[in-house]
This record gives structure tokens, sequence and C-alpha cells, in this order.
């Protein structure tokens, strides 16, 4: 059996999506691949997992006899926590997943650094949902607290617009096909960024006034089909997290002298930002920031 799902990109929304505010997200071309085969034994009751990077070196391991889930084997305790919730909770959804007796040899296949923040783990639910034939949201939510707009764009591969609504999030699919796509570009900031931790930068409850603010933003742009209202609409976005945090922009903070717009992605601080303009790329390397994504070469179309 072969499963794939595609990484995620946020465009808006971020940190407020938790709650309520609808967010707007774009797949990658980029994803991660799982590969099951099984032998069937009366001997042997257990899971051989291999999880590897975008270079094809081998990044965990481990050893899983089952029915009980119990580790024999690994170079992760921490990744084998994780990875046992996200197991044990796809069989308490289908209880039949991994009854049957033999050797279950799982090869995972992350096409992207680990550390771009792209989504090794929501692209890992959905791969272990598919295969467990169980609901994506639902194995998110049973076993992480996050607001599952990953698992959605691993599960659909397409851009969307996302908002959190109990167990049955509201996805609504958009046809994303602009003209100016060759102006935007996606700056890595050369360090990782966990968005759990993040979430303690909020001091106050968010305002319904502003989460619909921002909800709002994110439809916008999903549905702008002018360059400059696009750009606007990104600021705008930028500008609602800056008072959500209570913190600077990244322009603000890091870029006053760029010429073009700059939207942060995902945890503020780190992973990527996206920055539009024509002469972006130079701009960047000079300010040694040298991993830089054009839309065509990250995004999925």
């Amino acid at each position: 059996m072969e499963f794939y799902s595609h990484g995620k990109i946020m465009l808006s929304g971020e940190y407020a999506v938790l709650y309520g505010a609808t967010c707007f997200a774009l797949p990658t071309k980029l994803g991660q691949k799982m590969e099951v085969a099984f032998t069937p034994s009366e001997e042997q009751h257990c899971i051989q997992w291999h999880s590897y990077d975008s270079s094809m070196n081998e990044w965990y391991f481990a050893e899983i006899q089952l029915p009980h889930f119990f580790v024999t084997q690994t170079n992760s305790n921490d990744v084998s926590i994780q990875l046992f919730r996200f197991l044990k909770n796809a069989q308490v959804l289908n209880p039949d997943f991994l009854s049957e007796k033999g050797i279950y040899i799982v090869n995972n296949y992350l096409e992207f650094d680990k550390d771009d923040g792209f989504g090794s783990s929501s692209t890992l639910t959905n791969n272990i949902a598919l295969w467990a034939d169980v609901n994506p949201f639902s194995l998110h939510f049973n076993a992480f607290k996050g607001s599952g707009f990953d698992v959605a764009v691993a599960l659909n591969g397409q851009p969307l617009l996302y908002t959190m609504n109990g167990n049955q999030p509201l996805v609504e699919i958009v046809n994303w096909q602009k003209n100016f796509t060759n102006k935007l570009f996606f700056v890595y900031l050369n360090k990782k960024q966990i968005s759990r931790n993040q979430l303690s930068a909020i001091q106050h409850p968010i305002d319904k006034n502003q989460i619909a603010q921002i909800s709002n933003i994110s439809k916008l742009i999903a549905a702008n089909e002018d360059y400059y209202e696009f750009c606007l609409m990104l600021e705008l976005a930028e500008s609602e997290t800056s008072r959500l945090l209570n913190r600077p922009t990244i322009k603000q903070e890091l870029f006053p002298d760029f010429k073009g717009s700059i939207k942060s992605l995902g945890a503020w601080g780190g992973d990527y930002i996206l920055a539009t303009g024509d002469n972006t790329e130079n701009y960047f390397k000079q300010k040694g920031f040298h991993k830089i994504y054009t839309y065509q070469e990250l995004i999925k179309e």
C-alpha cells in the first residue's frame, strides 16, 4: 500500500484560527509518502517503522510489538511517544486496524526539510488516517490540539479556506490561479519555530470583531485578483496578528528598508515569510537569507 500527502503554507489566520477565525492555506508541491508492506505471521506481530528525510537519511526507526505497542528498539523515545499517539488513536477509531497478525514494514519518505515547517506531522497524520481508514480530523483532534488546517491541506492537496468547528471543520476549496505569482517569494529566516510554544504570546482573549476581521482578510486574500490589493491584504493580515501578539511585525523588526510587502508564515520569528516584489531574492540574499523559494518552485498548482 502507498499513501501520499502534500505539505502546507498558511497565508493568513495564524494563531487566530485556533479561536475560530478562518484561515487561508496553500498546498506545497512536496509532501510525504508512506509505503506499507505486510507479511502474515503466526510467530510475530509487530511494526518495523522507518522514516527518511529529504536526503534519504534514516532519521527515525522503531520496532513496535503489537498488540500493546511496546517499543523494543528505537533511536528516539520522544518520537516514539508521538507515533504511539497516532497509531493507538487510529486503532481506537478503527479496531480492525493492525489486528491482522504479522509483520508491518512501514517506510516514510519526507520530501522537504524537517525544519521547514511545511507539515511533517500533518502529512504523517493524514497518511496514517488513510492507511487505517479513519477520519483524519478525528485522528488529529484525538492525538493533538492544533487547529487541523494542515491536515485539511494534506487531505485535499488544494488551496482552501479553513474554519474550526469541533471535529467537523469547515473546508472550502478555492480556485486560486493568479497572474502575479512570479512576484511571490518564500524566504526561510534561518531558524525553526514551534507554533504551540508561540501561543503563550497571546496575553488576552481575542474578541469577536478581531476574529471577524481576520476571517474577512483571509477570504479577500483568497479571492483577490489585483496584485496591489493582494499586497495590501497581506499587510493588513500582518498588522492584525501583530496587534494580537502585541509585538512588531517582522518587517518592522528585521526588514524596515524592504520596498515590498512581507507576511509572516506560521510561528512568528522563525520558519518562513512571504515577500513580494521584483528584486526580492537579491535583497534577502544580501541580508544573509539564502534559502528562498519562488512560488512556482514551492506551491502545488
